[in-house]
């Protein structure tokens, strides 16, 4: 009977432990402004990143997207003197650097010529129809000629390395915890029935 509890209380254990994980697993590289994890330099200046997709439920991103279709995507300017400048931003396919120099026109998605926004945020959508790897390419410049260029890559519809390896992760770290918890529940067990036994013994 002992081993039999200890394997109800190791599996209620790790019941639990498996509706948690996989929420705190999603939950990682989601937006977190208070960290900071969605800001990128252009120059002198930061902006903001924010996206998110409207397939099912809303899930709000500033690192690679889940999977493809309309996405929304939002910048909006830390530094003040962004509102005073032409803001503008291009998606390309990540073809590589030789083939995008060549001929950017033809690895572009998305483009939205520069232009002034005076609230200091700018929105766009774009509907990304195949999975791959992409890099967004924002541009800032002023009234007096200069310019700035910030590039970030990112992935739609592919599982990240880093993704698979915390999933990995916590697969390893749930194994181990049920197994200590039934060792330790059994040995706990053994030691009952030990205790038991002189007891019987006795009574006998």
């Amino acid at each position: 009977m002992g081993i039999l509890r200890s394997a109800g209380v190791v599996f209620a254990i790790c019941l639990g432990t498996a509706f948690i994980m996989p929420e705190s697993a999603a939950a990682h590289g989601g937006v977190k402004l208070e960290q900071d994890e969605c800001v990128f330099k252009i120059g002198p200046n930061t902006m903001h990143f924010v996206g998110y997709q409207r397939a099912g439920e809303e899930q709000e991103f500033c690192e690679d997207v889940a999977q493809t279709g309309p996405t929304v995507i939002g910048l909006t300017a830390v530094s003040p003197d962004l509102r005073d400048m032409a803001i503008g931003v291009r998606v390309i396919k990540d073809v590589g650097q030789a083939k995008e120099q060549a001929d950017i026109g033809a690895a572009t998605v998305f483009y939205r010529a520069p232009k002034v926004y005076q609230n200091g945020s700018m929105t766009f959508e774009h509907d990304f129809k195949e999975p791959g790897r992409y890099v967004g390419i924002v541009t800032v410049s002023d009234d007096l000629g200069n310019s700035w260029v910030s590039r970030f890559p990112f992935t739609v519809g592919l599982y990240s390395l880093m993704g698979m390896i915390e999933y990995i992760l916590y697969g390893v770290a749930f194994v181990a915890l049920c197994g200590f918890l039934w060792f330790m529940l059994s040995q706990r067990a053994k030691k009952d029935q030990a205790t038991q036994a002189p007891l019987s013994a006795r009574e006998a």
